[in-house]
C-alpha cells in the first residue's frame, strides 16, 4: 500500500474489540460502535498537491474537477466531547474496529483492504485518491474509520458520495468556493457559505492557505449510513489545529489555491506564517507534547508540527 500524507493523526491504542484480529475479506463489515457523528472530511487538492506532486491524482489535477471542486478525503466515525472524555481525553474517534485490529502494521494482511470492485466508479471524480496509487486512499480509510461504522465498504464509499453531492453549490462546492480560487475569502463568510455554520470545520495550513473542509453530519443509530441533518461540531473537532486550522490560527481570510498556485497565502491576525509553511507542517515546536496537543502527530526535525509519521 502507497504511503498516504495529510492522514488524521492516529489516536495510538484505539482498537474497540480488536485484539489479534486480521481483517475481513473483501471490505466486510467490522464492529460498529457507538459514536456520535461523522466528520466528512474534503480535501482541497491544489493544496496538497503542492506538497506532493508524484501522486496521480494530482499529475493530470489542472483542468479537472478537483481543481475546481472539493473531493472526498474521508468519512470518519467521530465521538462528542462527552463519548471522546470516557474512551479517554485524547481519543475522539474509534479506529481500526474488529476484525481489522491489526491493519496499523506497516505489512498488514490483505484482508484489511476492501476489494477494489466495491469503490464506485464516480470515485475517479468525487474522490481521485481512492481509485489512484493502487488504491491508497480506500485501503487506508476503510479499515482505518470505516470498519467501525458496522457497513461493508462498498456502502461506506456510496455514503461518502452522497453526503458530498448533497452540500451547498456545485457537487458539493459552494459557490463563494469556486468563484474565488486564486483569491482570498473571509474565513467566516467561507464557513457561512457550506450552511448551518455551526457544523463546518475549516483546516488551512500555517499560511492560511484551505487545506480541508469538515462537515459534521449526526450519526441516527448503531450501523446507519450518515444521515444528512448536521450537527454543532463538539470542542474537540473546533478546537483541533488539524481539523479547524484556520480559526486555530486566527486566520482572518483563506486563500484558495489554484492548481500550481503553491506560495501565496491568506492573513492571520496574529501575523503567523513563514517557517512552517509546507502544507502538512503545522505550528513551530521544540517537543512532540506541544504538537500532539494541538492535533498533530509529532514535532519534526524541521522544528514544526507534523502529521506525517516517522
Amino acid at each position: 500500500m502507497a504511503e498516504e500524507f495529510n492522514l488524521r493523526p492516529l489516536a495510538s491504542g484505539i482498537t474497540p474489540n480488536g485484539a489479534n484480529a486480521a481483517g475481513s475479506p473483501n471490505g466486510g463489515p467490522g464492529t460498529a460502535v457507538p459514536f456520535g457523528f461523522y466528520l466528512l472530511a474534503l480535501s482541497w487538492a491544489p493544496n496538497f498537491c503542492c506538497g506532493h506532486p508524484d501522486k496521480e491524482e494530482c499529475q493530470g489535477l489542472s483542468g479537472s474537477f478537483g481543481a475546481t471542486h472539493l473531493t472526498i478525503h474521508g468519512l470518519w466515525p467521530s465521538y462528542t466531547d462527552a463519548e471522546a472524555q470516557q474512551a479517554g481525553s485524547q481519543y475522539a474517534w474509534p479506529q481500526y474496529c474488529a476484525p481489522y485490529g491489526s491493519c496499523t502494521s506497516k505489512n498488514p494482511p490483505s484482508g484489511c483492504f476492501p476489494d477494489p470492485s466495491t469503490i464506485p466508479e464516480a470515485m475517479k471524480i468525487y474522490g481521485p485518491g481512492y481509485v489512484s496509487d493502487n488504491d491508497f486512499l480506500a485501503d487506508h480509510e476503510w479499515p482505518k474509520h470505516g470498519s467501525c461504522t458496522g457497513l461493508d465498504s462498498g456502502t461506506y464509499f456510496s455514503s461518502a458520495i452522497t453526503e458530498l453531492k448533497a452540500l451547498p453549490g456545485d457537487q458539493g462546492t459552494p459557490a463563494l468556493l469556486a468563484q474565488n480560487v486564486g483569491g482570498t475569502v473571509s474565513a467566516t463568510e467561507l464557513r457561512a457559505a457550506f450552511g448551518s455554520p455551526e457544523s463546518v470545520v475549516l483546516s488551512c495550513d500555517s499560511n492560511c492557505n484551505l487545506t480541508q473542509v469538515g462537515i459534521c453530519l449526526k450519526n441516527t443509530g448503531l450501523g446507519s449510513v450518515p444521515s444528512q441533518v448536521r450537527t454543532a461540531c463538539p470542542n474537540n473537532t473546533t478546537q483541533s489545529a488539524y481539523d479547524n486550522g484556520c480559526f486555530v490560527n486566527h486566520c482572518q481570510n483563506v486563500t484558495i489555491q489554484a492548481a500550481g498556485q503553491c506560495s501565496s497565502g491568506g492573513s492571520s491576525s496574529s501575523g503567523t506564517g513563514g517557517k512552517c509553511s509546507s502544507p502538512n507542517q503545522g505550528p513551530s515546536c521544540t517537543e512532540d507534547s506541544a504538537c500532539v496537543s494541538q492535533g498533530y502527530l509529532r514535532c519534526a526535525k524541521s522544528g514544526c508540527c507534523t502529521t506525517v509519521p516517522l
